[in-house]
């Protein structure tokens, strides 16, 4: 027996940083999968639009078939006409910007939306601070800690929402929130790295080190 048709190739390794996602026909992947080194027990096949068949039956024939000649023989539809004038080009005023010129905070600031901030993490702290006893654990313990996760969830939440950010290093994370975790240095990376796994986190390089963002709909989980 053998699967056939569309199927969805997946193989994480965390500890290498690798992420493989492929997706089509099902003797494409297992190709490129040979080229790759990730043929057999490794990574996981989901049938999207397959179904498995014994490997001696033949491949469907096309959904034409025989009757491809008779479609190629019937007429062609007349052009379509669209009503009112032809369409003038000319008329379209053109609008000219220098690369990198335009201003994209006073747009999105025209357009009422809040204006990027650099965050403050002192007074993030403080905000913290205060709700201090409200917060409680996320019902989903999948991360094995659901309390700190839920305040790393707070305070990427005040970041993405009251300055325009979209990620924070892992430094000023660990600032925020170390003490009131109880996760410091190598702990915190890895239960960061475990929240990125999980698909909580997306994990951003460049720059100085490493950032964090969160998924969006982490940010509404309870």
């Amino acid at each position: 027996m053998e699967l056939r048709g569309t199927v969805r190739f997946r193989f994480r390794s965390p500890e290498h940083d690798v992420d493989v996602l492929l997706e089509g026909d099902s003797k494409w992947v297992a190709s490129l999968r040979e080229e790759l080194g990730l043929a057999g027990e490794v990574g996981i096949v989901q049938p999207l639009a397959a179904r498995m068949v014994d490997s001696d039956e033949p491949e469907p024939e096309s959904a034409t078939g025989e009757d491809e000649e008779f479609f190629e023989e019937l007429p062609l539809p007349e052009e379509a006409v669209l009503p009112g004038p032809p369409p003038d080009p000319s008329r379209i005023p053109p609008v000219l910007r220098v690369i990198g010129s335009l201003d994209v905070d006073s747009s999105i600031a025209e357009l009422g939306g809040r204006e990027r901030s650099d965050p403050d993490i002192s007074v993030i702290i403080e905000v913290l601070d205060a709700v201090q006893d409200e917060i409680e654990p996320l019902k989903d313990n999948l991360s094995g800690n659901p309390l700190a996760e839920a305040w790393i969830q707070l305070l990427l939440t005040l970041v993405v929402r009251e300055h325009g950010h979209t990620s924070l290093p892992v430094s000023l994370i660990a600032e925020a929130v170390s003490e009131r975790i109880n996760l410091h240095g190598i702990d915190l990376d890895i239960f960061l790295d475990r929240l990125w796994t999980m698909g909580r986190l997306e994990r951003i390089y460049g720059g100085v080190e490493t950032q964090y963002a969160p998924n969006p709909s982490w940010l509404e989980a309870q």
